[in-house]
């Protein structure tokens, strides 16, 4: 399109949203209003799957609706890691669904890629400004588990696929829209099964929670259990046991002080805003859990933990510089000398990835945002984990992470804000009539 023709869709698009943001603003609290928790080693994404199927035929898509199970090329994947601590993944009833918008043939093509799964909605008491499923709105938040992380954001792509149908853009290229299952608990099969199941395009937009901002990279993430045995009961005999518990306290030192020199280094590139990686310390345990168990020392006591990595670590030299990390403090000792960390996995290594700073879609989306009051393009790494290295080391799609903003992931009181699913709807629109056309 000319200069003239993009300005006048601009204009359209925007008319045409500002029209319809009430059907957007419903059409994401119809997603939030479905459950679609994942509850390891399963999951409950088929009814929301089943309205994302009805919505996406509506538009005339061609969809297709099939399960990880069914693409025979995943269990021979290098990256399919079926367990989840230590219990098998469970597939059932948990389909992906793809629409295809076909192009009238010769334009370049986008996926619009979303997960369905939300980790549960957790005790309601909990929750002050909204409900779990209820999809409140309130000050310009949406309220419910899955709106910031991340169902909203279909809500968006599907409006601005609608949006550009009824002003009557012409594209060349097909448009995907594609909500996936599996992503929370470190998944991402069913991200990986649309891969191999061949919907794959010349850039895909990843639509994690980023504030709108460009992110063509993101950070990695290892979970696990660091367990240390020592010598349970009581001695009646003078000898001095080994004491899980002094143990475990300085495995925590040791893992903080692990985390600090990994921070000390140089930041990484696109991290500058948010240089230091994170790590969280989630549970910790040993010996049980009740005044009867109470009788001496613990034969094991164990810590659980998510630490997230920059591109490039793998999870060999992680894991290898974490126990080398331990095991010295423990040396370090007299009453812990000898004693071993052991590192237990949960759930697959994720790895950090980015696209090609150079890609031609950047510029393209830099383009869609010059014409949106109020929204910066800005580009940076997202600091976060998340399913776009399925396509950026597993595919030959390139993602880039563009989502709205919010707050509350995984926790009480979730929402995100409905400007900014309307902006991305804008943005959407505007980078599929650029780029597909």
């Amino acid at each position: 399109m000319t200069p003239l023709d993009l300005a006048r869709s601009d204009d359209a698009v925007d008319a045409w949203l500002a029209e319809h943001r009430g059907e957007l603003i419903e059409l994401a609290q119809d997603l939030v209003r479905i459950p679609t928790e994942s509850t390891p080693p399963t999951g409950g994404e088929l009814a929301g799957q089943r309205f994302v199927a009805a919505a996406l035929e509506r538009l005339g898509a061609v969809v297709d609706m099939f399960t990880p199970d069914e693409v025979p090329e995943l269990r021979e994947h290098p990256a399919y890691h079926p367990m989840i601590n230590g219990v098998a993944r469970n597939f059932t009833d948990r389909p992906d669904v793809v629409g295809r918008f076909v192009g009238t043939g010769g334009g370049r093509s986008t996926i619009l890629s979303t997960h369905m799964d939300t980790v549960p909605g957790g005790d309601p008491s909990l929750w002050h400004e909204g409900t779990p499923f209820g999809g409140e709105v309130r000050d310009g938040r949406l309220y419910g588990r899955g709106s910031y992380d991340t169902k909203c954001a279909l809500a968006s792509h599907l409006l601005a696929v609608q949006c550009l149908q009824e002003i009557g853009v012409p594209l060349r290229g097909d448009v995907m829209i594609e909500s996936v299952v599996d992503e929370e608990y470190g998944g991402s099969h069913g991200v990986l099964a649309a891969r191999l199941r061949g919907y794959n395009a010349d850039i895909a937009i990843n639509s994690e929670p980023t504030h709108l901002v460009v992110c063509p990279a993101h950070r990695g993430g290892r979970e696990a259990y660091l367990r240390i045995a020592g010598t349970p009961g009581m001695a009646f005999e003078g000898q001095q046991p080994s004491d899980a518990v002094v143990a475990l306290a300085r495995c925590i030192v040791a893992l903080k002080n692990f985390n600090d020199e990994r921070n000390a280094t140089a930041a990484a590139p696109l991290y500058e805003h948010d240089p230091l990686l994170p790590w969280y310390f989630n549970q910790i345990g040993g010996g049980g859990d009740t005044y009867g168990e109470a009788i001496g020392p613990p034969a094991e006591t164990y810590l659980h933990f998510w630490a997230e990595v920059h591109e490039g670590t793998t999870a060999e030299e992680f894991d290898r510089q974490l126990v080398e990390r331990v095991r010295r403090e423990l040396n370090a000792h007299d009453d812990s000398r000898g004693q071993e960390p052991v590192l237990e996995p949960t759930i697959r290594f994720l790895p950090g990835s980015s696209m090609p700073l150079d890609h031609p879609a950047l510029a393209t989306l830099q383009d869609a945002f010059a014409t949106v009051p109020g929204r910066d393009f800005t580009v940076r790494g997202a600091p976060f984990a998340c399913d776009a290295y399925a396509f950026n080391l597993h595919s030959t799609t390139p993602a880039v992470i563009l989502g709205p903003g919010g707050g509350g992931a995984h926790a009480p009181d979730e929402y995100v804000l409905v400007e900014d699913l309307h902006d991305l709807a804008r943005i959407c629109a505007r980078f599929i009539s650029r780029w597909c056309a």
